[in-house]
């Protein structure tokens, strides 16, 4: 045998939860469910039963048993699919999923908070290393055309203050050599100096990608 598939009930409220665990059973071992362990801690071990639902022999059919018994039972406690890797939150409510990521922002600023300088260098060199070379989105993916108007909307009828382009420019000033800074330069299009790209586009009635192409012949420009 390779492993075994469990259930354990709260006794008293009837509330379950469904794992896997490799090996013999363990009548002690109860779950590692996040939501589990805060019950555990509330009623105490002596009010939970466990009890073995099947057993198998490879990890593969360990893997899909526990997926296919939680989505058909469908287990109070658990909130991930099963299996194993994946979305560990799928099956929580957003109420909890907030509380989760509220957390983890906190912890992750904490710890931003207590590393030196040279540390923090080296985290976000660590974090470039590994997102370099994989998509963002899958293989072969493209925007429908619902998403595409969204996008053209929100372009057209994103409004700033002028203290947020005077910012921007600021920053921007810092970092030469970098593309996006030229979205922060004044644009004259038609005789009309506007502050930014955004802006021209925006009043315009234009997209940027046609901008672009206006100031390659010519029509448009960076103002001076």
């Amino acid at each position: 045998m390779f492993g075994y598939i469990y259930e354990t009930t709260n006794l008293v409220n009837g509330k379950t939860y469904i794992g896997k665990k490799k090996g013999e059973f363990d009548k002690t071992y109860y779950g590692s469910g996040m939501i589990l362990k805060q019950a555990l801690n509330k009623y105490g071990k002596e009010n939970f039963e466990v009890v073995v639902i099947s057993t198998y022999d490879t990890e593969e059919d360990l893997n899909n048993a526990e997926i296919l018994f939680i989505e058909t039972r469908n287990p109070t406690y658990n909130i991930a699919k099963g299996g194993t890797g994946g979305n560990t939150l799928a099956r929580a409510d957003e109420e909890y999923i907030q509380e989760v990521m509220s957390k983890r922002k906190q912890g992750m600023s904490n710890a931003w908070r207590n590393l030196s300088e040279e540390q923090r260098k080296q985290w976000c060199e660590n974090i470039s290393k590994a997102k370099k070379g994989k998509a963002t989105r899958p293989a072969g993916y493209k925007h429908s055309e619902e998403v595409k108007q969204r996008i053209r909307e929100s372009n057209l009828n994103t409004t700033r203050p002028d203290s947020w382009y005077d910012n921007h420019s600021k920053a921007m000033a810092k970092r030469k050599g970098v593309p996006n800074a030229k979205c922060f330069k004044s644009v004259e299009v038609n005789g009309i100096v506007y502050k930014s790209v955004n802006e021209a586009c925006e009043k315009v009635g234009i997209s940027r990608p046609t901008l672009y192409k206006w100031m390659k012949k010519g029509k448009a420009n960076y103002a001076s």
